[in-house]
């Protein structure tokens, strides 16, 4: 069997390749079941929840599964099309619908990719920060530590296996460093967490996403501590200003890290504050907890390509949800 008019390659987002491998299992007019039988026979593992779950959603498939799906289907001497489109679209390789016709303000930053067609909304950073104001929110930042004192009872450190003492109280461990930093998943080191878009399209705002470290500013990423390991996590833009990382708990986006501008960030927000926790595997390797959760920041699908989102999700305490952050130098 080949995909006959079905096009891999055309495909210009996510949902259009599910929508695709949708199509191709109605062609091959088999049921979950006998995918699952055909893919064991093939010496692959598809489960047949495996296999209707990525049906259901509007995310990239692993790699693998995108294999074991197609040759499942009968379309085995298309898997290398099917895969070729796969890692073009994970590599953000696709174009966004185009922007409104209204041309884009007077100080419009050309690294800011343009919003879809809608209505206007403020920027995550209004305007430019004095640099005094800066010095500013710095010092009130440190003068809260002794508010953060009171945060939460011991007693939730015992909640689950995730949640540990805070850096200091792990065999010394320290907290990073505050100030001017990199954030880089420690499966691909070579990514940076810093400002993106949702590739499935469904929340159009700046986002958290991970991309190439040398394409991961501006925004600067900055901690600016809040108690003993515990941050805020700003987004310095050199035009835009100062935002902080806040978790949606709305949908579309609900649990996607967006910046927020920084006259709306408070200590008193728990979505705003995180805890580094560090892993003592190696140093400089922590885990992200938001304050007073259960929750940990990790990435969209345990993705180690470019581009997909941060997230705050169930802790595991797997690779995928450990975090190298290192001090840069200061301007």
């Amino acid at each position: 069997m080949t995909t006959g008019e079905l096009r891999p390659d055309d495909a210009s987002h996510p949902a259009e390749f599910v929508e695709l491998l949708r199509q191709l299992k109605d062609r091959s007019g088999l049921t979950y079941r006998q995918l699952e039988q055909r893919a064991a026979a093939a010496g692959d593992v598809l489960a047949r929840s495996t296999a209707a779950d990525i049906l259901r959603r509007s995310t990239l498939p692993r790699p693998e599964v995108v294999a074991a799906f197609v040759t499942a289907c009968g379309a085995e001497d298309q898997v290398e099309t099917w895969l070729r489109a796969r890692h073009r679209l994970a590599a953000g390789q696709f174009a966004p619908p185009p922007p409104a016709s209204d041309p884009p303000p007077v100080d419009a930053v050309t690294t800011v990719v343009p919003e879809r067609a809608g209505p206007a909304r403020p920027r995550w950073f209004a305007r430019p920060a004095p640099l005094v104001l800066l010095v500013v929110a710095a010092l009130l930042a440190a003068l809260l530590v002794g508010f953060w004192v009171e945060r939460r009872d011991d007693g939730n450190a015992g909640a689950g296996q995730s949640t540990g003492p805070t850096a200091s109280a792990v065999g010394g461990a320290r907290s990073p460093s505050a100030g001017r930093s990199q954030i880089r998943p420690v499966r691909s080191p070579h990514l940076c967490l810093t400002e993106g878009r949702d590739r499935t399209g469904r929340y159009t705002k700046e986002i958290a996403v991970q991309r190439p470290c040398t394409e991961a500013t501006p925004p600067d990423t900055a901690l600016v501590p809040v108690a003993d390991g515990m941050f805020f996590i700003h987004w310095v833009h050199p035009v835009l200003g100062k935002g902080c990382l806040t978790i949606r708990e709305d949908d579309p986006g609900r649990n996607l890290l967006e910046p927020v501008n920084e006259e709306n960030c408070s200590a008193s927000r728990s979505q705003q504050v995180f805890h580094f926790e560090p892993t003592g595997a190696t140093p400089d390797t922590y885990r992200i907890r938001p304050d007073r959760s259960e929750l940990c920041v990790g990435l969209r699908d345990d993705d180690t390509d470019e581009s997909p989102a941060a997230q705050v999700e169930p802790c595991t305490g797997g690779q995928d949800q450990v975090f190298l952050v290192n001090a840069l130098p200061g301007d």
